[in-house]
């Protein structure tokens, strides 16, 4: 059961660490995106919801690593391989979200949106499921250190 328990901490960590991480990087974003019939406040709230997915994300590349490593406290202790995991795993995800993007006219890139010349996707989401989950999984890193060295009452 504390196995459980400590699992699902460390994923609710990940996921409340990457929401937030991810927004900022969304606005940030927002200005190389085309959206039908939208306004930029109505983009900037809708953040929020693909911010969520990328939350999911984080959470998929853990979900990748526990499968692969068959430790789920893997991200806790990366290594090298660890790492090359999320960057794999996020450009996969990445991709796939901007091809299903343009598939189903969601959203398209204005010429503010670098694109990658081999994937044709957008270079800031391609950084963005690059850069984003390893910070956060040093983030969590940080806390549980904390955690298990802070003082014992």
């Amino acid at each position: 059961m504390l196995f459980a328990n400590k699992t699902l901490r460390l994923q609710a960590q990940l996921f409340v660490l990457a929401v937030p991480l991810n927004l900022i990087w969304e606005i940030a974003q927002i200005k190389a995106y085309d959206f039908p019939e939208t306004s930029l406040m109505t983009d900037v709230i809708g953040c929020f919801v693909p911010t969520l997915g990328d939350g999911l994300m984080t959470l998929i590349i853990f979900w990748s690593g526990w499968a692969i490593f068959q430790d789920s406290q893997w991200i806790l202790n990366p290594r090298l391989k660890s790492y090359l995991l999320m960057s794999a795993v996020g450009l996969l995800l990445a991709v796939i979200v901007e091809w299903n993007a343009f598939r189903t006219g969601a959203w398209g890139y204005n010429e503010q949106m670098i694109t990658t010349p081999i994937l044709g996707v957008g270079l800031f989401p391609v950084l963005q499921m690059l850069l984003l989950p390893p910070v956060t999984a040093v983030l969590v890193q940080r806390i549980w250190k904390k955690l298990n060295n802070g003082p014992s009452f």
